[in-house]
């Protein structure tokens, strides 16, 4: 959820642009603020673009008591021809336990214009180290369709070279209440592996591959390719 600290690469996302990066455990008082594009928007490996190019506006703000608070919006296309606006605001705390190791507790809210049908809200727990991080999340009424689900990720990254890096991403999202797309799989799981090119000090490229299991909890109401590559790129300022 903190925005992440690379080598040579203050990146603003962790919800704010598609999970690849990992959060550091240092706290540091600053405003940030992002515009980010991708080939299509996935999370969690589902499209939620239609497989359509995504626009996405992002602010943040990390204190360095360890708080940490911001907010996103983009375009989502749930069923063909039907869009809504997400606003996503997310708030927490990281709290340093030893020198290279923090943990994080926070909550996540999203709201759809358009579809308020689909507003959720997410509890989350992480431990973060410099190139990785472990989170859980939970949430009562994913996406609106009344069952609780868990998500649980691992985010990794090493850097190749000054100005590029490798790095991987897998999760799974489980049913813990109501219909799945297919019960008899009520977990879908995702991955994602790329290379991440800071382009400039506020200019950040990443090409990923994007895989996604069948089955698992319902979210959209069309097929896209489950396996996909995505191409971003994102401008912090």
């Amino acid at each position: 959820m903190r925005r992440a600290v690379v080598p040579s690469l203050r990146h603003a996302r962790h919800l704010l642009w598609a999970c690849a990066l990992i959060a550091s455990g240092v706290a540091r008082a600053q405003f940030g603020a992002s515009i980010g594009v991708e080939s299509d928007n996935r999370f969690r490996g589902v499209s939620l673009s239609d497989g359509q190019p995504d626009l996405r506006l992002s602010l943040a703000y990390d204190h360095d008591s360890g708080a940490f608070a911001g907010a996103s919006a983009t375009r989502v296309e749930f069923m063909r021809g039907h869009h809504a606006l997400q606003l996503l605001g997310y708030a927490g705390v990281v709290m340093r336990m030893t020198p290279g190791l923090s943990v994080e507790l926070g909550v996540t809210s999203s709201t759809f214009s358009g579809n308020t049908r689909y507003d959720y809200t997410e509890l989350f727990a992480g431990v973060l180290s410099e190139r990785w991080s472990l989170r859980a999340y939970y949430a009562a009424d994913y996406f609106g369709f009344g069952q609780a689900t868990s998500y649980v990720e691992l985010n990794a990254h090493t850097p190749l070279t000054s100005q590029l890096r490798l790095f991987g991403h897998a999760g799974a999202l489980i049913a813990l209440g109501g219909a799945a797309v297919d019960d008899s799989r009520r977990t879908r799981a995702d991955l994602r592996i790329g290379l991440g090119f800071a382009a400039a000090p506020s200019v950040d490229v990443q090409l990923a591959w994007v895989a996604v299991t069948r089955g698992g909890p319902y979210v959209v109401e069309y097929g896209t390719r489950r396996n996909t590559v995505v191409l971003g790129a994102l401008v912090s300022f």
